[in-house]
């Protein structure tokens, strides 16, 4: 949530409950009244909306079943209960919509920190959290397009991928923030024509020749990836849109 929102949807809160406390306070109640006229519908407002399941829902039953619950509690001697009722419940909406999208921005937030090495064997995927620069190199170099076909490479929201490719050489896919389909890249020999099948476990694809790199260039392209470092071992790389083109899905 931008601050200009936050500062649109605070004001608009603060005007709701400025009416609703007036239209409540116009009808002359003792205190403990106005307050349960203003407060109980606000609180409940926020809290269906922070919960950001159901809170239109919720907000119609407070509508319709707030006229009776006034009744109840003889809050209904004075005209303007009702819109006093009614503004507590908006304000309160106001109020838990702001709180709801703060819980889930940070719910977020570890998204963005993870940091994490994921590697297929035989169909099965498995996890290391924080890995390790050897741990990077020895997953990359065990890769045989057979058994153990992907090696993957979470920082934040950055994403490296490395497949076996064609006698022994690897495509590898790089992303510097994967929300960002432009940040894709790959190394490139443009003078290298012509296709070769890369395997990925049971799938063979056709794949550009000069898009294939040998172990050593993917070794030190994932050591520099983890380390927060950028390198440029080939001529050429493709980017964005022709990455796309050519790396599978492995979400």
């Amino acid at each position: 949530m931008s601050q200009t929102t936050a500062i649109w949807n605070s004001g608009i809160m603060v005007v709701f409950l400025a009416l609703a406390l007036a239209s409540a306070m116009r009808g002359f109640t003792p205190t403990h009244l106005v307050l349960s006229s203003v407060v109980l519908p606000f609180v409940v407002g926020a809290v269906f909306a922070a919960m950001g399941r159901g809170w239109l829902l919720g907000v119609l039953m407070l509508v319709a079943v707030g006229i009776p619950l006034l009744d109840v509690a003889g809050l209904t001697n004075f005209p303007l209960a009702r819109a006093a009722w009614f503004l507590s419940v908006l304000a309160g909406w106001f109020a838990g919509a702001m709180i709801g999208q703060l819980r889930g921005q940070r719910g977020t937030e570890p998204e963005a920190k993870q940091h994490h090495l994921d590697w297929d064997v035989r169909g099965k995927s498995f996890r290391e959290w924080s890995p390790t620069v050897p741990q990077v190199e020895a997953k990359i170099r065990a890769l045989d397009g057979q058994e153990r076909t992907l090696v993957s490479l979470v920082k934040g929201h950055g994403r490296l991928d490395v497949c076996h490719g064609a006698a022994g050489r690897f495509v590898l896919f790089e992303a510097g923030d994967v929300r960002d389909d432009a940040s894709w890249r790959m190394p490139a020999k443009p003078t290298d024509v012509g296709e070769v099948e890369v395997r990925l476990g049971n799938v063979v694809a056709p794949v550009n020749r000069g898009l294939l790199i040998d172990v050593e260039k993917a070794v030190t392209i994932a050591t520099a990836f983890e380390l927060g470092k950028s390198v440029r071992p080939e001529p050429d790389w493709w980017e964005g849109a022709q990455v796309l083109t050519v790396r599978p899905s492995f979400d």
